[in-house]
């Protein structure tokens, strides 16, 4: 076998990372199609937000997803360097800000979602290169070699506090969208996975599942996000109403369409958002559909 045969052809790698990048752009969808969701933007209404709605995080998904394969394909190129690797993507991550600002006339639809997905597709991307597949062990510990060490050294280093993730770990300790790529997306592992995959032994329908894995995260998981629009007194109230949701049979009871919806309204007059859970809940499906075996048959649009 000359040492040729061994090379990747440059369409395979690019055919992977377009893969890779689709999961990504679906992932945002599924999110934002999860319906109803309390103070969120969904089909139903835009929740606590003013300035965005599902059409504003289609066209961010639409202009996203190329970013995302572009990070993918720098996995592929980079697989051995997972440190360079975290540098290169962080510079496509400025790009993929700015092609969402253009997308959204400035709205922020998916700026947590552009650090979350643009590792995780890069980590995605080596993984294939490396492996041939994505299962969740190598998926996290690539992630874990790309950007746990940097990404600690930021947080001890933070002396100007810009972002609300940056003034949340100030005030109150919180580490936000950094700590959860530290722990390895602990929360997503071990919250919001098991719930899905749950979910889906028990034939539950898809919609319900994503509401029942969002609740379990928003109950508990400290949410930056409706600390940066209020404090953790509020967050400790909206971990107590998703805790009773779930008590009360969560999204699979008979009556949780209608609590859902008045919940919204509730967290609509109270301006709460729980954006940082919501994202999470993307990851969680994006990590689902990456693994070995993911989850098949229950997309809400027609490919």
């Amino acid at each position: 076998m000359n040492s040729s045969s061994c090379v990747k052809p440059k369409e395979t790698m690019n055919e992977a990372a377009f893969h890779i990048g689709n999961l990504a752009y679906r992932a945002m969808l599924e999110e934002v199609y999860t319906t109803p969701k309390p103070g969120l933007v969904d089909l139903y209404s835009t929740g606590a937000h003013k300035d965005m709605d599902v059409i504003s995080f289609e066209k961010s998904a639409r202009a996203l997803e190329p970013y995302f394969a572009s990070m993918a394909l720098e996995g592929m190129r980079l697989p051995g360097m997972p440190r360079l690797l975290f540098e290169r993507i962080r510079r496509i991550g400025l790009s993929a800000e700015e092609a969402m600002y253009q997308a959204t006339a400035g709205v922020n639809t998916h700026k947590g979602l552009i650090f979350h997905l643009g590792i995780l597709s890069a980590a995605a991307g080596a993984c294939m290169e490396t492996y041939g597949t994505v299962a969740t062990e190598y998926l996290v510990e690539m992630e874990q070699a790309m950007a746990r060490e940097t990404l600690i050294k930021e947080l001890k280093e933070m002396q100007e506090f810009t972002s609300n993730g940056e003034k949340n770990m100030n005030q109150y300790g919180l580490t936000g969208a950094r700590g959860e790529a530290i722990s390895g997306y602990a929360s997503v592992r071990r919250i919001a996975l098991p719930v899905m995959a749950k979910g889906v032994k028990e034939g539950r329908d898809w919609n319900r599942i994503k509401l029942e894995t969002l609740f379990m995260l928003m109950s508990r998981v400290a949410d930056s996000n409706i600390i940066a629009r209020h404090d953790p007194s509020v967050l400790l109230k909206v971990q107590s109403i998703a805790r009773n949701f779930l008590l009360a049979g969560g999204a699979y009871g008979v009556k949780s369409m209608v609590t859902l919806k008045r919940m919204d309204a509730d967290f609509i007059k109270g301006n709460i958002s729980a954006g940082g859970c919501a994202d999470l809940l993307a990851v969680a499906i994006f990590m689902n559909d990456l693994a070995e075996d993911p989850v098949k048959g229950r997309l809400l649009w027609n490919s």
